[in-house]
């Protein structure tokens, strides 16, 4: 039978602290081998080091308590390895996540902080659409935008129609409930389409005199370029006329985030 060995002994032994060794007990990660009743020290069996070292390594990778615990205590080798591979996902996507930022700081130190648009007004054409509404809030457009298009796309394809422009989203309102968008695709011949899926529309998006800009970036930065024109409408001395709408010029699927072209419509009046 392993000899018991005092908490101080066995911190020595694997190399931990005792603060992290009462840690991993109470978070049910490395449970004592004998706790005395009366004194309430904690004993471990020598064999236990190789668990506590590995609770320590998963710990600098930045596992979480949680997911450690299935890790020490599944038997399944299948399921340990299944456990590890998802961890390695979770730190791939915060790996690109931070690249992503460090090409944004690195797009700040070159262009600076305060980003300049150049901002005109210039007649529209009226565009047919199929579009399909949904409601978000800001930081969760992408993850619509990428169950809409696809949609809306195959909808076209499966009418025979093709595209007659790059995408649009539109804002028809934000307002602290939630923002309702719609993706929509410019279409040409709208009669030939038939019937189309449920919670898709055929309509036009009306033209006219609208503040134009093109940002360059990342969808995440658009809220930057808005502020800008929404500003400059207003030192123009012009009014909002209706719905603004994003036009997506290039394909994320094909460009880096910091190539992406995106034009900004605001429709406006005289006011």
């Amino acid at each position: 039978m392993d000899e018991l060995m005092p908490i101080g002994r066995f911190s020595r032994l694997c190399w931990l602290s005792i603060k992290a060794l009462r840690v991993y007990d109470e978070a049910g990660l490395l449970t004592p081998a004998h706790v005395d009743p009366y004194s309430g020290y904690r004993y471990y069996l020598p064999r236990q080091a190789g668990t506590a070292r590995a609770i320590a390594t998963l710990r600098s990778l930045d596992m979480p308590l949680a997911e450690i615990r299935a890790v020490v205590t599944e038997s399944d080798q299948d399921r340990v390895r299944d456990l590890l591979d998802h961890h390695r996902t979770v730190l791939e996507q915060r790996l690109d996540r931070h690249r992503h930022m460090l090409g944004r700081v690195e797009t700040f130190i070159r262009k600076g902080i305060v980003m300049t648009y150049e901002i005109s007004t210039r007649d529209i054409p009226a565009t047919d659409v199929v579009g399909t509404e949904f409601h978000s809030s800001p930081e969760y457009i992408g993850e619509g935008c990428s169950r809409a298009y696809p949609v809306l796309f195959g909808a076209l394809a499966a009418a025979g129609a093709t595209p007659a422009g790059p995408p649009h989203l539109l804002y028809h309102s934000v307002d602290d409930d939630g923002w309702r968008l719609e993706a929509a695709v410019p279409v040409t011949g709208t009669g030939g389409l038939g019937a189309l899926p449920e919670g898709l529309t055929v309509h036009r998006v009306g033209g006219g005199r609208a503040a134009v800009t093109r940002h360059v970036g990342p969808y995440d930065e658009l809220g930057i370029a808005y502020r800008e024109v929404e500003a400059w409408i207003e030192a123009q001395g012009l009014a909002s006329a209706g719905t603004c709408y994003d036009v997506y010029l290039n394909d994320p699927a094909e460009v880096a985030p910091d190539k992406l072209e995106t034009e900004i419509v605001w429709p406006v009046l005289p006011a």
